[in-house]
C-alpha cells in the first residue's frame, strides 16, 4: 500500500506519540518498583513507629492476650488440686501412723500385768481405731472432691496454646525470610527515622517478642509437664479424660492396656457385642477375671491426646475392677514414676508407628486391697 507523504508523517507522528508514551510508562512503573516504600509494602510490611511489622502479629497477640486469662484460670485449679492432695497426703499419714501406732501397742498388751496400764492401752488403741476409721472417710470424700475437681481452664488452656502456637511460628519464620531478604532490608535501611539517632528496623514489634517469650516459655512447661500422681491404696493414679470425660485410674506400666470396668465403659457407652474378642486378665492375686478387646475414641492425660486407643472392658459387677491406664496409652511414650516427688512424666516417643496399635500382651495388675488397722 502507497502513502503521500502528509499520511506518512501523520502516521510516523503518531507512532512517536506512542513510543513516547510507551517509553514514560514504563520508567513510571520500573521507578514505582523500585520505591524502598512500595516494596516493603508489598512485602507486606506496615511501619509502626521506627518498626516495620507483620499484620499477622495482630490476631497472635490477641490470642496470646485471651490465653493469659485462661492461664489464670488454669493456674486456680491446679492450685484447689494442689490443696486438696495435700489434704489427701495429711489423711493418709493418719491413717498410716495410726496403724503403726495401734500394731506397737498391741505388741505391748501381751508383757502388761498393770490392769490400769493395759486399759489405757486399750482406750488409747480404741481411740486410734476411731481416728484412722475418720481419716478413712475423711480422705474419701476429699477423693471424690479431687475426682470432681474442675480441669476446664487447664484443657482450655492447652487445648488454645497448641492452636495459636503454630500460627506465631508461621510469623517467625515470615520475619526469618524477609530478613535474609537483601532488597527489604536495604529497603528498611533507606527509610527516614522519626528522630535524630533512631534507626528503622524490620520487626517483630517489642510487645509480640514479650507475648511469644512468653508464649514459648507456657509451651515449654507444657511439653515438659510433670502430672500430678497420687497414691491410693498402693496404687499410683492420675487424672485421665476418657472421650472428654475426667476419671481418675491406676497408672500400670507393665498391664498391656488399658483396663476399664464394666459399669465406666457403659458410661462412655463401650458395651461390648458378640464381635468383640473374649480375653481373660491375671490379677496381681491369682485371679483371673473376663473381659472384652474395644477401643476408646479418645484418651488424654495431660496434654497428650491419643484416638482410638485400645482397652479392655471387663464384665459388670467384678468387685474391686480395676480402672487402668496400661501399655496401649502408655507404650506411646517415655514414661517416668516419681513416686516421691508424686510426679509422671511423659515424653512423647517420635515413631511412625498409627495411634492405637496395640503393644506386646503381658497381664494386667490389680489393686493392693487397704490395710486393715485390726489385722
Amino acid at each position: 500500500m502507497l502513502f503521500s507523504r502528509g499520511k506518512f508523517l501523520m502516521y510516523s507522528n503518531r507512532l512517536s506519540y506512542c513510543l513516547a508514551a510507551c517509553a514514560v510508562l514504563v520508567a513510571s512503573t520500573v521507578a514505582r518498583s523500585a520505591d524502598p516504600a512500595d516494596l516493603l509494602k508489598d512485602a507486606g510490611l506496615t511501619r509502626s513507629g521506627d518498626v516495620y511489622v507483620l499484620p499477622d502479629e495482630a490476631p497472635v497477640l490477641e490470642g496470646i492476650k485471651s490465653l493469659r486469662v485462661t492461664k489464670v484460670q488454669a493456674d486456680k485449679e491446679s492450685r484447689a488440686r494442689k490443696a486438696l492432695d495435700l489434704q489427701i497426703a495429711s489423711k493418709k499419714k493418719i491413717i498410716k501412723d495410726a496403724e503403726k501406732e495401734w500394731h506397737g501397742l498391741e505388741n505391748r498388751l501381751g508383757v502388761i500385768t498393770d490392769v490400769r496400764i493395759h486399759n489405757n492401752l486399750v482406750a488409747r488403741m480404741n481411740r486410734l481405731v476411731l481416728d484412722q476409721k475418720q481419716a478413712m472417710a475423711d480422705e474419701k470424700d476429699l477423693e471424690e472432691q479431687a475426682e470432681k475437681a474442675s480441669m476446664t481452664g487447664k484443657t482450655k488452656f492447652v487445648d488454645d496454646m497448641a492452636t495459636l502456637a503454630p500460627k506465631a511460628d508461621t510469623v517467625s519464620d515470615k520475619y526469618k525470610a524477609l530478613a535474609a531478604d537483601a532488597a527489604v532490608t536495604s529497603s528498611i535501611g533507606k527509610q527516614k527515622p522519626s528522630a535524630p539517632g533512631a534507626k528503622v528496623a524490620l520487626g517483630p514489634s517489642a510487645e509480640y517478642v514479650t507475648a511469644v517469650a512468653d508464649l514459648t516459655k507456657w509451651r515449654s512447661e507444657v511439653e515438659s509437664e510433670k502430672i500430678p500422681l497420687r497414691e491410693e491404696h498402693g496404687t499410683h493414679t492420675v487424672d485421665v479424660l476418657l472421650n472428654g470425660e475426667h476419671f481418675l485410674m491406676g497408672v500400670d506400666t507393665g498391664a498391656s492396656s488399658i483396663s476399664l470396668t464394666g459399669e465406666v465403659a457403659e458410661k462412655l457407652s463401650l458395651v461390648p457385642g458378640p464381635h468383640d474378642a473374649v480375653v481373660h486378665i491375671s490379677l496381681a492375686d491369682g485371679s483371673v477375671i473376663e473381659g472384652h478387646e474395644m477401643s476408646i475414641k479418645t484418651v488424654r492425660v495431660g496434654r497428650f491426646t491419643l484416638e482410638d486407643v485400645p482397652c479392655v472392658v471387663l464384665n459388670k459387677g467384678l468387685k474391686d475392677a480395676p480402672l487402668l491406664l496400661g501399655g496401649s496409652f502408655l507404650n506411646h511414650f517415655v514414661v517416668k514414676l516419681d513416686p516421691a516427688a508424686g510426679e509422671l512424666q511423659l515424653t512423647e516417643i517420635k515413631s511412625e508407628r498409627p495411634a492405637g496399635s496395640s503393644p506386646t500382651t503381658s497381664p494386667a495388675r490389680g489393686a493392693k486391697p487397704a490395710v486393715d488397722l485390726k489385722n
